[in-house]
C-alpha cells in the first residue's frame, strides 16, 4: 500500500482524536469553531477526516484541548488525568449540582487531611437560594 492510500485514514483518525478531546473538554464545536476563527461545518469537516488540518491549526486544537500533537496525531496514548475525567464527567450537571460535587470533593480532601494530622477548614458555602 502506497503512502498516499493510507492519508484518507490517517485524517479520520486525527479527526476522531480531535472530536474525542473536543468532548472530553465538555466544548462544542462552534466554541471551539469560533476560538480558531473557522466555521462550524469547517470543524466539523475536520472531525469526520475530510478535510486536512494545518499544523497551525493542530497546535492550537492541542493548547484548547490540552492534549499533545502527538497524541492527537495517534503516535501516543492517552494520558486521562482524574483532572479531565472528573471535568468530563461533571460538564452536563447543573450549576447546583457541580456545587454539590465540589462541597463532596472539600470534604473528602478535608477529612483526607484529618486522617494525616492536619485538618483544614473547608471552604465556606455560599448562602442558598430560596427555591
Amino acid at each position: 500500500m502506497s503512502p498516499s492510500n493510507n492519508q484518507p485514514n490517517e485524517h479520520r483518525v486525527v479527526g476522531a482524536r480531535l472530536r474525542g478531546a473536543r468532548l472530553a473538554t465538555g466544548l462544542t464545536q462552534a466554541e471551539v469553531a469560533k476560538a480558531l476563527g473557522m466555521s462550524r461545518p469547517t470543524l466539523a469537516a475536520v472531525e469526520k477526516g475530510t478535510r486536512k488540518i494545518t499544523g497551525l491549526e493542530l497546535r492550537r486544537l492541542a493548547r484548547l484541548y490540552q492534549r499533545d500533537v502527538a497524541w492527537l496525531l495517534g503516535e501516543e496514548s492517552p494520558n486521562v488525568t482524574a483532572g479531565s475525567a472528573l471535568h468530563h464527567a461533571t460538564a452536563n450537571l447543573s450549576d447546583a449540582d457541580k456545587e454539590q460535587v465540589l462541597r463532596f470533593a472539600e470534604f473528602l480532601a478535608a477529612q483526607r487531611r484529618t486522617e494525616g494530622g492536619t485538618a483544614a477548614r473547608p471552604r465556606p458555602r455560599p448562602p442558598e437560594e430560596p427555591t
